[in-house]
């Protein structure tokens, strides 16, 4: 069903404690993308999907008990899109059923299409499966900001901001400007978060390399050699 839109964004569940404060996940066709927020009280979600040209941007309202032991959780609830863009306003509503099974490496959401304004699929039910929609490096095993700036929620491009240290020497140097200065040293394994400020942005390009701006105000070289994205921040 190309409704692919109501995405299974919603609930990503968190099977195990130690799961990550935030994460985007995205269709293997990458026609949508979501953001699950784990750093609130609550879980929030928010989610785009390109369907025939056109941006349906929408959330849902889920909860639900995860099972460390099992490595499998479930959420319900309940989720409202809107496409955007000119024309009569279309929006639909419905209800939300996730599955997070870690063990299976699957992560499922089926949708009840209910309700809404102009919605082209009531009384439809779509099942998607999704995949952790991590940056893929260029040839060259570079980052750029074309790779890394991505839609990660809300409405401004941000940063991917995951990663984690895998210099083939043991250590990353992080510089107090690209190519400059060290400023501190993570060890192979060591988590990095890119820095985030108003604009959301953290890269720099510098003798045409992409160098990464880290949440502690250094810089670390943006190529695969030295660091690879986590769905994890």
């Amino acid at each position: 069903m190309q409704f692919r839109h109501l995405l299974a964004m919603s609930a990503l569940s968190l099977a195990f404690p130690a799961a990550a404060s935030a994460a985007v996940y995205t269709t293997t066709t990458g026609q949508t993308r979501f953001v699950l927020d784990l750093s609130r009280a609550k879980p929030s979600v928010e989610y785009v999907s390109r369907i025939q040209g056109k941006d349906w941007i929408g959330s849902a309202n889920v909860s639900g008990v995860p099972v460390p032991n099992s490595g499998v959780s479930r959420y319900g609830g309940t989720f409202r899109d809107v496409r955007t863009g000119p024309g009569a306003e279309q929006v639909c509503t419905g209800t939300i059923d996730i599955l997070d099974n870690r063990p299976g490496q699957r992560f499922s959401v089926t949708w009840k299409i209910t309700g809404g304004k102009s919605c082209p699929v009531i009384g439809q039910t779509v099942t998607l499966n999704l995949v952790d929609a991590l940056p893929r490096p260029d040839a060259r095993g570079d980052f750029t900001p074309a790779i890394v700036d991505q839609w990660n929620g809300g409405t401004q491009f941000s940063t991917w901001r995951g990663w984690r240290a895998v210099s083939a020497d043991g250590s990353l140097n992080c510089r107090a400007t690209p190519n400059g200065a060290l400023r501190r040293t993570y060890k192979t394994g060591d988590p990095i978060t890119a820095f985030r400020d108003r604009s959301g942005l953290a890269m720099t390009t510098f003798s045409g390399s992409p160098w990464l701006r880290t949440s502690d105000n250094c810089f670390v070289r943006a190529n695969s050699r030295f660091m690879q994205p986590t769905n994890s921040f």
